[in-house]
């Protein structure tokens, strides 16, 4: 009986240790090295966006779409949206890319877009910067998919729908 009794409390004992040590190991935190290749993964994928967009190949960004956004518009239907979309040349395109870690997951990526100014009227055609919010999940292999809707509704005059969180940008 009191070999029982003591053969309980030790797996007891056990089981209450092993729950705590889990908690604590996988309490849920990124290292720095799971930190930094999440920002260069988003950063890279975001980097190729622009890469296509410069050259106006919205059929290639389309692919870059996270599902829900690709199942919201249709490829042809983005093609036509992204149709005025154009981006300053050069240094101008695009800078200031920061990162903002929410999960393993997902990210927003904060950057300053140029766009060319206009030119009628005897306009200086100086390039106008915005400061847009990306919103990007990892999806499909473990590849970093952006929501189209921040792109169409963005440098193409729309609203801007970036930053869904509902808070302030940390700086």
């Amino acid at each position: 009986m009191k070999a029982t009794k003591i053969m309980i409390q030790s797996a007891f004992s056990l089981i209450f240790v092993l729950f705590f040590f889990r908690l604590i190991v996988f309490s849920g935190e990124l290292s720095p090295g799971e930190k930094r290749r999440i920002e260069s993964g988003a950063t890279n994928t975001f980097e190729m966006i622009i890469f296509f967009l410069k050259r106006e190949r919205f059929d290639e960004i389309y692919e870059y779409g996270d599902r829900i956004s690709r199942e919201r518009i249709s490829n042809d239907m983005f093609i036509s949206r992204m149709r005025g979309y154009k981006l300053a040349s050069s240094w101008e395109t695009v800078r200031d890319i920061e990162v903002e870690i929410m999960s393993s997951n997902r990210v927003y990526l904060k950057a300053t877009l140029g766009f060319p100014g206009p030119r009628a009227y005897g306009a200086s055609g100086e390039t106008t910067f915005r400061t847009e919010v990306f919103e990007m999940t990892l999806q499909d292999k473990d590849e970093w998919r952006i929501d189209l809707r921040n792109l169409y509704g963005s440098g193409s005059g729309g609203v801007h729908r970036g930053w869904r969180g509902g808070r302030p940008w940390r700086h």
